[in-house]
């Protein structure tokens, strides 16, 4: 019964609550030719969510946060494997920071602190305790870096109760600076509300952006961070993005993108992680105005702007990657989307390989039965059933249970081609 517990509980994170489909319709899959291509799959240890990943383009690795298990797996690149998987960290690993030039990788944690793992020996080195160290209701999750002053900026998130509801709280979020060189938490900015979730920072380093999740007005909104005077200088409504969590940049042009989802991830049976369709939010940084908003996938956890191509990948929980091509800074729009996998909720466009990398968690497919008008109470019916037994009772005619063709896919790593 545990075991059927268990997973219900991971079903429930992939499927669709029953008000989806009165809510909104799923964004039609479109041709893939001409964006990705699928080359190979490396399979990963573990169960549970992954989070951000982070490449050594060098030395051919790449670095995925196991966010579950409390750990941080590495990726051989030429040989396609698992080479090592550092576990027992403090806290689920959420932001990683690949460091060649000291040869570690730093990552943000919950417990509202930043560590450094060795690439060499792939151990925790350094510890960094943040504002809300202690504080089981602050924790540590999006994160830019600035190479050229060696930073770490970190966003701080408020809870109302963490291991509950799962409410942001109101206010107390800040953005934690780490210096890496010194291991040394170096100072903090007080954020306008509690729930900083995408943060991208300018090549030149002078300003953060960071979406909130906090509602005001009726928008949420981006806190624009002056990085030389420590503060918030202006806030911009993410009209029509009301739940962010993920921001890219086009520096050369001025041009702010933020991922979000239209519902939190709270209450229903998937939340935001299933709600389709997601936004994608085009910001002129210089004015603060909402250039262009556009429909993508459900989910939204991650962005990754190319430059060279001018896409945008937008990653979300759905089981899909957007490809969106910049026609002008004015003007977006969707190529299409590429399969992943169900909750591979982050992935990494590394433009020196000319490569995207998607982690993809050990989750269960079923298949529902002709008939299943509800699909959450159908579950929740087929829990009260013994383990081992495969038919429902006469009532129902005998039936065979939804759970007899469950399917688990382990945890694998997607790597795809750039196509032009």
């Amino acid at each position: 019964m545990k075991r059927l517990l268990a997973i219900l509980a991971t079903l429930l994170a992939v499927f669709v609550s029953k008000a989806q489909g009165q809510q909104s319709q799923q964004l039609p899959m479109m041709h893939m030719s001409g964006l990705l291509e699928l080359v190979e799959t490396i399979p990963l240890p573990g169960d549970g969510y992954m989070d951000h990943l982070t490449v050594d383009v060098k030395g051919q690795r790449v670095f995925i946060s196991g966010e579950a298990a409390k750990s941080l797996i590495t990726v051989d690149l030429r040989t396609s494997k698992v080479v090592h998987e550092t576990k027992g960290l403090s806290a689920m690993p959420k932001k990683p920071f690949y460091l060649p030039d000291t040869n570690e990788i730093w990552a943000t944690l919950t417990d509202s602190s930043v560590v450094a793992i060795s690439g060499a020996t792939y151990e925790v080195t350094k510890t960094v305790k943040l504002s809300g160290y202690g504080d089981s209701n602050r924790g540590a999750d999006n994160a830019a870096y600035d190479p050229a002053t060696h930073l770490i900026y970190a966003g701080v998130e408020v809870f109302e109760d963490f291991g509950g509801s799962g409410q942001h709280g109101a206010n107390n979020a800040s953005i934690d600076i780490v210096d890496t060189r010194t291991a040394k938490l170096v100072g903090s900015i007080k954020l306008p509300g509690g729930d900083p979730a995408g943060i991208t920072i300018e090549p030149s380093g002078k300003r953060l952006y960071v979406a909130m999740g906090d509602i005001v007005g009726g928008d949420s909104h981006v806190a624009v961070v002056d990085l030389e005077k420590r503060a918030v200088v202006a806030q911009w409504p993410i009209t029509g993005g009301p739940v962010p969590h993920t921001a890219g940049l086009d520096a050369a042009h001025h041009r702010l993108f933020v991922g979000s989802r239209l519902i939190a991830h709270t209450g229903d049976v998937g939340g935001g992680h299933q709600h389709e369709p997601g936004r994608l939010t085009v910001i002129d940084t210089e004015t603060g105005k909402v250039v262009q908003g556009l429909d993508s996938v459900g989910g939204a956890d991650d962005l990754q702007y190319d430059a060279a191509t001018g896409r945008i990948y937008f990653v979300g929980t759905t089981g899909t990657v957007a490809v969106f091509k910049e026609i002008d800074p004015d003007h977006f729009q969707l190529l299409g989307k590429v399969p992943t996998g169900a909750i591979s909720k982050t992935g990494l466009w590394v433009p020196e390989l000319k490569r995207f990398y998607s982690a993809v968690p050990r989750h269960y497919v079923v298949t529902a039965r002709h008939g299943t008008q509800d699909l959450q109470a159908d579950l929740l019916k087929e829990l009260n059933i013994a383990q081992g037994v495969t038919k429902r009772d006469k009532a129902a005619g005998w039936q065979t249970s939804m759970l007899s063709d469950l399917v688990i896919e382990e945890a694998h790593l997607m790597v795809f081609d750039y196509m032009p």
